[in-house]
């Protein structure tokens, strides 16, 4: 018996979960089409994923945002360099984690005097 392809949507559910206002979404470097250039250790970006592979979209498959990163425990620069002058082995590739993005909205506690008075 033959397991069914999984879609891309399967596997953006099994991503863990990392809570965003709005702000902080619309903050992040959009990297839909491309990776970023440096691998600084911890650094995050958001991709829609999908949105630029014709044969995904034509095949009826929908886009979806993710937010990446790289491995923040990854040595940085300086320590990488520190590592080359002791003669130890360095690592030559950065994990990049990936996250299912969930905004979230902060409501006011209280109702304005509007509010109120509606």
């Amino acid at each position: 018996m033959t397991r069914p392809l999984r879609q891309p949507r399967d596997l953006i559910a099994e991503f863990p979960r990392l809570r965003l206002t709005p702000q902080q979404f619309d903050n992040l470097s959009d990297y839909s089409a491309s990776y970023p250039t440096g691998t600084t250790p911890g650094k995050m970006w958001r991709r829609l994923d999908g949105a630029f592979d014709r044969a995904f979209i034509q095949s009826g498959g929908q886009p979806y945002w993710m937010v990446m990163q790289y491995d923040p425990a990854a040595p940085s620069d300086p320590e990488i360099e520190a590592m080359k002058a002791r003669g130890e082995p360095v690592p030559t590739r950065i994990s990049i984690l990936r996250f299912k993005p969930v905004i979230v909205l902060r409501a006011d506690a209280r109702p304005s005097a509007a509010e109120v008075a509606a």
